[in-house]
Formats: C-alpha cells, structure tokens, sequence
C-alpha cells in the first residue's frame, strides 16, 4: 500500500508523489521526503506520520508555520484527506482516492551496501536508518528549523554541534552556545575533532555514524527499530489523548464563537442586573459577618 502526497505550488503546477514508508518529512532540504524549494519554506518544515488509519501531522519549528484547513498547527494534530496544507507558497493535500490509512510497506534487508558519498547514519530517533548527505561544506546539527539533522530533543541548543569540511578532511566543533557542555564521539568528551569512518556521535539520545565514502553499510537494523519505536510512541500519545484531530479543534472553536456570540448579543441592562445582584449578594455577606462579630463581642 501506499499514499500519495499532492503538491500544488503559485503557479498551480501539481506534482505528485508516493511513498509506501510510514514517516514523511517535508521542507526545503534535499534530505526531505517533499522538497519545497522556495524560501518561504523551512528546511525541516513539518512531518506526516501513518498509524494504521490516522495521519499524524507535526510542524516542526518552521519559521513561517504550518497551516491546516486554515489553521496554525501548534502540536501534533490528526488531519483527513482532503485537508489542505498551506506551507509557504504552496498547498498540500493527501489524495483521497484509494486511502485506506494502511500505508506501511514491507522493510527488506539487502545486505550491506558501499556509500556513493560521505555521510551520516542515524542509528536511532524517529529517522533512525536515514542518511544525511555531507556534500555541503558545512553541516549542522540542532534543533533549529534550518539544522540538517534535527533534533527532536527541546533541551538542546538550536546550532548543537557542526561537521565542517576544508577540502581535505571533516571537522565535529561545538556550535553557537555559551555553556560548558562538551561533545561526545566514541564515548569521549571533546571539543572538536577529525572525524574517521565507523566514528560515533552522540547528541543527547541520538547516535550518529559517520561513514566514509566508499565504505559498507547496511541500515536496515536501524530502520526497522525506528520504526517500532514510532509506532508505539504514536499509539500512547493517541491513548492518552495527546494528539487531538483538526475537526475536533475546529468543532471547539466554533462553540467558544457560538458562546462569545451570545455573550456579545446579551443585552447591556442584564448584565447592570446581574452585577447588582452580585453587588448585594456581596454586601449581605459582609453585613452578616459583622453581625456575627457584634453578638460575639457581647
């Protein structure tokens, strides 16, 4: 099985795309499932996630939001086909035509593989067994919209750490923060370092491997735990009602509107009367306090 993803852009020029995995990440970067190239777009702008007949949407700290049937998502929220997701410039629908929910295709195990590139492997976190491409000169890691492996973790700094490259070899260094936190690679806290094939960083919960091109690996052990971990996390934050739908927001609202109308429509001399019954209702307590303390003193 498999969903299809619409992408409408300015021009209303459609492209189509399929995908059989159960975690699609969309925003401007080249490592993103939907590249949206305009600036408008964050790097990392927002996720969808597939559990059985729910599509999880999560924005993920974008700087211009995401926007579902014209409102902002804050949270996690369950959208339907048919809703409409404003990402910059663009509109973006899953299509309805044949969604059944059960989207998970089959993980297959081929074996270990050469890297065409240097790389990063995440070995855990919702995109546990994906790559990073380290083609750019400079490749950062954080929590920051823009990071090229983003963290999921709020504690850590928007710019937590970066891999740099200067034309011969990679350089790990600390990123733009003032505290005395150190890095870690292969259990040992550093500064900064020259980063070797097979090499391990961690960045809170997350383990990264930093793989040489040329060299095996095989990422299959790692997706398949990743996406375990997703789906188990997901259906606990759906038990304990973490995670509310679109439509159950939109039914919330518009009965705060229907009481803020009503309240509005109140005619101003109920209200004088209700406050002078709140008035005396007051004056009468106090009055019977004083009372009280009169026949005591007696």
């Amino acid at each position: 099985m498999s969903v299809k993803i619409i992408v409408e852009n300015d021009r209303s020029h459609l492209s189509s795309f399929e995908f059989v995995q159960n975690l699609i990440t969309v925003g401007r970067a080249p490592g993103n499932d939907v590249v949206l190239p305009e600036r408008n777009v964050s790097r990392h702008h927002f996720q969808l996630e597939i559990l059985d007949d729910r599509i999880i949407i999560e924005d993920m700290g974008s700087y211009n939001s995401t926007v579902v049937n014209a409102k902002e998502i804050v949270r996690k929220t369950e959208m339907f086909p048919g809703d409409i997701i404003i990402v910059g410039d663009y509109n973006v629908y899953i299509d309805e035509e044949g969604w059944s929910g059960h989207v998970s295709g089959a993980l297959v195990d081929n074996g270990p593989a050469a890297a065409s590139e240097n790389l990063l492997l995440l070995h855990n976190g919702p995109k546990g067994g994906n790559t990073v491409s380290l083609q750019a000169l400079e490749t950062v890691i954080g929590t920051h919209a823009g990071a090229d492996v983003y963290l999921y973790d709020s504690d850590m700094p928007a710019t937590h750490s970066k891999i740099i490259f200067d034309g011969n070899m990679y350089l790990y260094v600390k990123g733009d923060y003032k505290d005395e936190r150190k890095l870690i690679v292969n259990d040992t806290d550093l500064d900064s370092i020259d980063m070797r094939n097979g090499d391990i960083i961690v960045v809170g919960s997350l383990e990264i491997e930093f793989i040489e091109k040329g060299e095996d690996f095989n990422p299959y052990s790692y997706l398949a735990a990743a996406e375990e971990e997703r789906r188990q996390r997901l259906t606990q934050e759906i038990a304990e009602k973490q995670i509310r739908s679109v439509r159950e927001r939109d039914e919330v609202t518009e009965i705060t509107r229907q009481v803020k109308q009503a309240v509005a429509k109140t005619p101003k001399i109920i209200w004088i009367i209700l406050g002078l019954l709140v008035a005396f209702a007051i004056g009468a307590a106090v009055a019977l306090q004083f009372v009280d303390i009169s026949m005591l003193t007696k």
